[in-house]
């Protein structure tokens, strides 16, 4: 392993993910949500993204604002490039990439960097050293602004405890190995397809791993190697976060898994009473870490604390217009969150679904509705929150379709590269400022149509097998390969039909296609 890069796999570059909670709008809106006053998307701010793998988070956020600076930070030379290559086909000028360690940025004098709004480190924190983890926290406590926010996520004992020792059996056996580390996922396997059938009673005795291997065997060899192969991975409790960000002046606000922040929805029922008694934040999260087997935390912290007057909370509330981003399933509307599965209540989504079906709503909108006269705003607040927290609904900006030329740039990029044969199921919708997640099929069309396609489904149909033939991919259908050619392109215009009805409509109204 490269000495320059202090334990971390770099023989092969990470996959290409981008989550929405490190959006600005997300992140803006937990704020809100949380009582804390938000970043003002509206005017310029900065932005960067500490570990920024291949760059598509701050590609994502430099199209979607095209006010904001954004800057992405790597150890790793590939990933720096990639993510410069991805701004150049999209032609954008508002990103800067940067490689360097947490070493040398700490080390940079003030004038160097500039401060920002919003940092964000998706995924880093722990799978590196400790020191690297001091590092990355005095880094944001350099570089946050007053008032600015900070987005880690990161493993939790609570949550990955029993992997703490296949960890390092998984990486001595890579180390064994002559394979690049995204290669060597399936002799890692064998090898603990063996242990379990030598009867190791270390498994039977943790049947959580057994679960994590199971899901961890589906995943792209890059994300194993990068999830479990570093040297250094250390999941940590959350109060191993809090106190040496509180110590930079950034004290946790919430989650920015919106559910989490609401514990009626996402704890078992038995711990509410526990939780609601105790009023140590340090102990609350670490109860509610417990209370569901945390896994992975999304916190979000703040640079100083400004909480909002109730009245002042309301009327950005108001201000706010959620867009519909996806469909959302005929019949009874359930959510899944950490403690599992619960159903809305029809008096109240199927009215407001309704609504959605017609356009973006805002909360004075949804108070003159009869449907809601009577109900609190509390609730109806609640129910938009789990409609965003599903994926069904998200805040449009406060600068609608300021990105709609770098988007669209961006997308076409993205169908380009999908095209190639790369990997890429997402498309960036400027209204909301996030990302959309899309299978290939969908990306491939929406590249079309921004080409200046017409919305034919027959052209479009032979224009998305083609592209899937040149890209050396096989339709499937059901699991299975589909050979002939006239039944493959019956299967992919039924697909391109189903498209070009109620979901276009939604890609429109988010931007990520013209009217």
């Amino acid at each position: 392993m490269a000495q320059w890069a202090d334990g971390y796999v770099t023989d092969v570059a990470y996959t290409s993910n981008v989550y929405r909670e490190t959006m600005p709008g997300w992140l803006a809106l937990t704020a809100l949500l949380l009582g804390q006053r938000p970043p003002d998307l509206a005017r310029p701010f900065r932005y960067a993204d500490l570990g920024c793998g291949n760059g598509m988070t701050a590609v994502f956020v430099a199209a979607t604002c095209p006010h904001a600076e954004v800057w992405g930070f790597d150890i790793n030379p590939a990933h720096i490039e990639n993510g410069r290559r991805w701004a150049s086909e999209a032609g954008l000028t508002n990103v800067t990439f940067v490689e360097t360690s947490f070493a040398d940025m700490a080390a940079l004098g003030a004038a160097a960097l500039p401060e920002y709004d919003i940092i964000v480190s998706h995924g880093v924190l722990s799978w590196i050293s400790a020191e690297n983890q001091r590092l990355l926290i005095t880094i944001i406590g350099q570089r946050l602004r007053a008032g600015g926010l900070a987005y880690l996520a990161y493993n939790v004992t609570t949550g990955w405890a029993a992997m703490t020792p296949v960890h390092t059996l998984m990486r001595l056996i890579a180390e064994a190995r002559p394979e690049r580390s995204d290669l060597v996922a399936p002799a890692i396997f064998e090898q603990l397809a063996r242990l379990k059938d030598a009867r190791a009673r270390y498994l039977p005795a943790n049947p959580a791993v057994e679960l994590r291997l199971d899901s961890l065997r589906k995943q792209d060899g890059r994300y194993i190697a990068h999830e479990m192969l570093n040297a250094d991975w250390r999941p940590v409790m959350a109060v191993s976060v809090m106190d040496p960000m509180a110590a930079v002046k950034c004290p946790l606000i919430g989650s920015a898994t919106l559910t989490e922040n609401i514990d009626a929805v996402s704890q078992p029922p038995e711990m509410l009473k526990l939780i609601a008694e105790v009023g140590d934040p340090r102990l609350r999260e670490t109860l509610r870490d417990f209370g569901i087997a945390q896994a992975f935390r999304r916190d979000v912290y703040r640079r100083g604390l400004a909480p909002l007057q109730p009245a002042e909370q309301a009327a950005m509330l108001d201000v706010l217009r959620f867009a519909p981003i996806a469909a959302a399933p005929e019949g009874e509307l359930s959510f899944t969150t950490s403690a599992g599965t619960f159903t809305g209540r029809p008096e109240v989504y199927q009215p407001l679904l309704a609504m959605l079906g017609v356009g973006p709503v805002t909360l004075p909108g949804l108070r003159e509705a009869e449907a809601f006269a009577g109900r609190s705003v509390g609730e109806v607040v609640q129910a938009l929150t789990l409609l965003t927290s599903g994926g069904f609904v998200h805040p449009m900006l406060p600068l609608p379709e300021a990105g709609a030329a770098a988007t669209r740039a961006l997308n076409r990029a993205i169908a380009r590269a999908n095209a190639d044969g790369a990997e890429m199921p997402r498309l960036a919708a400027p209204a909301v400022g996030t990302v959309i997640q899309a299978d290939m099929l969908e990306t491939l069309v929406v590249g079309r149509l921004l080409d200046g396609a017409a919305a034919d489904e027959a052209a479009l149909a032979e224009d998305v097998l083609a592209a899937l033939h040149r890209a050396g991919r096989n339709l499937q259908r059901e699991g299975k390969v589909v050979d002939d050619p006239a039944e493959a392109l019956r299967h992919v215009t039924g697909l391109v039909r189903g498209m070009l009805g109620a979901r276009l409509g939604l890609l429109r109204g988010v931007g990520v296609v013209g009217g």
